[in-house]
């Protein structure tokens, strides 16, 4: 008698079949451009695109900020536990691993919007900074390192590098907090092991005689209110702090072209290659559209980090 079952093999084959129904989206659907210019942050040499930009917009920033602060305008805000501390230049270690535990985010946040979210919070720290620099200059005479050793050689390159003016809040302490607090949020199994990195940081500013107690305590606030400001950009709407980050990678790069020639030539140049079509932009424009044509240009070159998923916290 002949069986009416339909063998497994033929049953697998025909769940695989692709369904011609009303949920097939068909080939016509394609991204809009939104989605397409969303999805082009999202590779890793657009990552260290932007880690460059904000060098440069830190370097600018900061050299800003202590311009002309010879005047009476300058505060000097020593509390008497500043007098207490002593130099210890072994620690200038831990304040040079500073320059590099800030960029640890760049590469752990793994979802492209809550990097788009950091980027811009980041960005936004970096400007308040420059402007208390430039309005509410906290002064600080730096006792230099004394000794012949390695240690003391490098705390007194760093303290003859550096202003006696941009101190208020201390940068060192709010992006090294903020960077820790983004590797909290990605993960909190993970952050445990980095926590005594962040530590020794903020505790260096002080015993190589880089910053005041009262700046400590600033960068520290400053590193809280960016963070805060981060977790409302990664709540809102997935398109909403593309755009913030794209809008402030625009600026730096109109900050960049200004203050470099050869940026600002290419600007420049390409400005005036829209002009003679009709196109006025302006030069912050045009370093807009630069950066748009960079970013989906990179993007076409370079692989995705990654799709969204939420932060690993166990």
């Amino acid at each position: 008698m002949a069986s009416n079952v339909v063998p497994r093999s033929r049953r697998r084959r025909r769940q695989r079949r692709p369904s011609a129904g009303a949920d097939d989206p068909g080939p016509a659907t394609q991204p809009g451009i939104g989605r397409r210019l969303l999805h082009a942050g999202s590779g890793m040499s657009v990552r260290l695109l932007t880690c460059f930009l904000v060098l440069i917009y830190f370097h600018e920033g900061y050299s800003w900020g202590y311009r002309s602060h010879a005047g009476p305008g300058v505060i000097d805000a020593a509390l008497p536990i500043d007098a207490w501390i002593p130099m210890i230049p072994e620690f200038i270690v831990f304040y040079m691993l500073g320059y590099l535990f800030v960029l640890v985010p760049c590469v752990m946040v793994r979802d492209r919007h809550a990097f788009y979210a950091a980027s811009v919070a980041f960005c936004v720290l970096l400007t308040v900074a420059f402007l208390i620099f430039r309005l509410a200059p906290v002064h600080m005479d730096k006792s230099y390192a004394v000794g012949s050793d390695w240690f003391s050689r490098l705390a007194r390159f760093q303290q003859t590098k550096d202003t006696p003016y941009n101190n208020f809040p201390s940068l060192h302490v709010a992006l090294n907090v903020y960077a820790y607090a983004l590797i909290v949020w990605q993960s909190r199994r993970i952050s445990a092991w980095w926590l005594p990195l962040p530590v020794l940081i903020i505790c260096s500013t002080l015993l190589v005689k880089q910053h005041l107690f009262i700046d400590v305590i600033g960068g520290l606030l400053t590193a809280w209110a960016g963070f805060a400001l981060f977790l409302r950009l990664e709540a809102a709407s997935g398109h909403t702090a593309f755009r913030l980050w794209l809008l402030v990678q625009g600026l730096m790069i109109a900050v960049v072209a200004t203050h470099l020639e050869r940026l600002g030539k290419t600007v420049a140049n390409v400005e005036r290659f829209l002009a003679a079509g009709g196109v006025s932009l302006g030069e912050a424009g045009t370093a807009l559209l630069l950066f748009i044509l960079v970013s989906v240009g990179i993007r076409a070159l370079s692989g995705r980090v990654g799709g969204r998923s939420p932060p690993a916290t166990e």
